[in-house]
């Protein structure tokens, strides 16, 4: 369960304003998995992961950049089994990370569509568009 999202850095910078196709790509990145106390609150455990989230207009147009934490608790056992396999192989049992993942990409995508907008750069997700349906049937007579 995720217990807390908090951000400690935004940057954006706009770089080059001309430019004919733009396209952009973002990214997400766990930094770093730590154990941390939720005392005064409680004497359990949770674990902080570090991220890095970035989007990227290209060809060198603009670049956006955030950095934060999401605090996730679960039961100790779980906790531990994450903590080990990230500190041997860096790596994140698919299970959890989807869901840390998916809860990270929300927040920043969000964040990120107003810092695009007010710099005047396009969606870097596709949004839902109307198109007219044409429904042409031809009757013989």
């Amino acid at each position: 369960m995720i217990i807390n999202f908090s951000l400690d850095k935004i940057h954006v910078e706009r770089k080059n304003i001309q430019a004919s196709k733009v396209e952009a790509r973002n990214n997400l990145k766990i930094i770093e998995i730590q154990e941390q106390s939720l005392e005064p609150i409680s004497k359990e455990k949770a674990l902080k992961f570090s991220f890095t989230y970035t989007v990227s207009y290209e060809p060198q147009i603009a670049l956006l950049e955030i950095t934060g934490n999401i605090l996730y608790k679960n039961d100790e056992k779980k906790l531990k089994e994450i903590l080990s396999l990230w500190t041997k192989e860096k790596k994140i049992n698919p299970n959890i990370s989807t869901f840390i993942f998916n809860h990270i990409l929300t927040k920043c995508n969000i964040k990120s569509l107003k810092l695009a907008e007010e710099l005047n750069l396009p969606p870097h997700i596709p949004f839902p568009k109307i198109a007219l349906k044409t429904n042409i049937t031809n009757k013989a007579s």
